[in-house]
């Protein structure tokens, strides 16, 4: 393969003294010819449409079941138990699945992948809306997350097939900046259709798009997207499975404290764990290569991604118990305010495409999370009882800018890191940066949140009897994840200026732990910033890394013709 006049093509993995320039080819028989700019399929912007309502769709039932978790407890009669079940059943199927699935469709077809997931999406969220019982949305939830695990990971990585270059990061930011942006709609149609329909009408947002998915998608996507025709890893899925599962269960349930059920989980999930690591180091076609893991823009990124989505699903989780706890605002209010994310992320995310084409991914990083850094300091400094709405949506427009940035950076560095028959790892990968950030940054949030509002509430009933102080603290503690129920409850209970004391302080020392939790956040940020600052690579070794990577995609794509 001729590089141009006086350049010698590289031929292993070790490209440090490398110049060959990356060599653009199409990927299908229907793409574009190569250009300055990379190359994209015919009918790209259909099929990038497609892709992008798939990505939607997954996002969207992220947090959906959030909004209507009082309707659903008066309705089903449910406990605490189970409405974290139902609050986590959907983040548990889509995490636990994602890597095997994202294998499942590099060998047997990737849009045969992602047709099953939008069609599975549709009974099942039908279940959902009208599930008589609390343990049967629970597990229909977890099926919709199932499909969800079809869904995501494949968007990505038939994205990072069909497109090349310049044109690929500028995909990736469209599908990263809309995509995720959508999770934050969600809540807002939820909060109207419950003000309006019954509690299940809420699972049904995503019912037309993954109809619409599903006939664009049997139209308009190629069938083969250089899907390989190795064995899957079947035994190493198993086990990805089980150790993604007991780690997701074990972190969501760790806010009710170190349980002999959360140790179990712990166990479970460090035993699978090394069974899993010893597996793919010895599979002939692991599903998840560790060797290519080690490439720094890819665990970089992964951690980094984390942190990011992370920070996310903590300013979401922070700001609708603020804004309603403290501040006094309706759901749909407190909802309505975080459309500032969205305003902030789509177009950060858009732009993120074109600046990391020019100063690289580094750069782009770092700015993405400096930027989520300054909103959580703003929270630090004026969120407060009384604080203006416009100090919130300022926070929340900084965050939606940092994330916009940081989560398109994440996506284009773990599609390009990995050859496109490993499309399903990297994908699966940045699937489980949003999962997985979410669920440990919420639980351990929440945890914090909760110790710290019991602390501050009982000093502040210090002036009660000691037995009546705690039994106020604990009560309100055990609420504190959803809302103020349990301190406004016993506040009924009380004469009116007790009454008024007992809410005020309530909302003091939920200040106080929304304080806590947002700087273990922001440290989490400024380690994820020194993380890619000292290992991550910087822009012309970044491009020498993905031009060899590229390049042998190419050689194998003609060879394979």
């Amino acid at each position: 393969m001729d590089c141009g006049p006086a350049r010698e093509c590289p031929r292993e993995r070790d490209i440090s003294a490398r110049n060959c320039e990356d060599t653009e080819m199409s990927t299908t028989a229907s793409a574009a010819k190569p250009s300055a700019l990379g190359s994209a399929p015919a009918k790209a912007g259909i099929i990038l449409t497609t892709l992008i309502l798939g990505a939607m769709v997954a996002n969207i039932n992220t947090s959906i079941s959030n909004v209507a978790l009082p309707s659903i407890a008066s309705a089903l009669n449910a406990t605490d138990t189970e409405l974290t079940g139902i609050t986590d059943a959907y983040q548990l199927g889509i995490a636990a699945t994602v890597l095997y699935l994202g294998a499942i469709g590099d060998r047997y077809g990737r849009k045969r992948m992602l047709l099953l997931g939008a069609f599975l999406c549709v009974p099942f969220s039908l279940l959902s809306a009208w599930s008589p019982t609390a343990v049967m949305l629970i597990g229909a939830q977890i099926a919709v997350g199932v499909s969800g695990g079809m869904l995501y990971p494949t968007t990505l990585s038939m994205i990072t097939a069909l497109w090349r270059g310049k044109k690929l990061t500028a995909a990736i930011a469209l599908w990263t900046g809309i995509g995720t942006g959508a999770s934050v709609l969600g809540p807002i149609l939820g909060g109207w259709l419950l003000g309006n329909y019954w509690w299940g009408s809420v699972f049904l947002i995503t019912v037309p798009l993954a109809l619409v998915v599903l006939a664009l998608g049997f139209v308009v996507l190629p069938k083969s997207t250089q899907e390989h025709n190795q064995p899957v890893d079947h035994r190493g899925g198993t086990l990805s499975v089980i150790m993604i599962s007991s780690l997701v269960l074990g972190i969501v349930m760790l806010p009710q404290g170190l349980t002999l059920t959360v140790g179990v989980l712990f166990a479970v999930m460090l035993v699978s764990g090394f069974l899993f690591v010893r597996r793919e180091r010895r599979a002939p076609n692991p599903l998840f290569d560790l060797k290519m893991a080690s490439i720094p823009t890819f665990w970089v990124a992964f951690v980094a991604g984390l942190v990011a989505f992370g920070a996310l699903v903590g300013a979401m989780f922070i700001g609708q118990q603020f804004t309603q706890n403290v501040l006094g605002y309706t759901p749909l209010h407190a909802v309505l305010l975080t459309l500032a994310l969205a305003i902030g992320m789509v177009p950060a995310s858009v732009f993120a495409g074109k600046f990391i084409g020019a100063k690289g991914t580094r750069l782009t990083f770092l700015i993405g999370l400096a930027f989520v850094a300054v909103g959580f300091v703003e929270i630090l400094i004026t969120w407060r009882p009384g604080t203006h709405e416009a100090w919130v949506v300022v926070a929340y427009f900084l965050v939606g800018i940092g994330i916009g940035m940081a989560s398109t950076s994440a996506s284009r560095s773990l599609s390009a890191s990995l050859p496109i028959s490993k499309a399903g790892m990297s994908s699966g990968s940045m699937d489980l940066t949003k999962d997985l950030g979410g669920a440990v940054f919420q639980a351990l949030l929440g945890t914090l949140l909760a110790v710290v509002y019991s602390r501050y509430f009982v000093q502040a009933f210090s002036t009660l009897p000691a037995q009546q102080a705690q039994e106020l603290g604990d009560r309100a503690t055990q609420e504190i994840s959803s809302s103020f129920e349990g301190a406004e409850a016993v506040a009924k209970t009380l004469p009116g200026a007790d009454a008024t004391q007992l809410i005020a302080a309530a909302q003091r020392a939920f200040t106080e732990g929304k304080g806590a939790a947002i700087i273990f956040a922001l440290v989490s940020v400024i380690i994820a910033i020194v993380l890619v600052w000292w290992k991550y690579p910087k822009h012309a070794e970044e491009n020498e890394l993905f031009s060899e990577v590229r390049r042998q995609d190419d050689e194998l794509a003609t060879a394979d013709k």
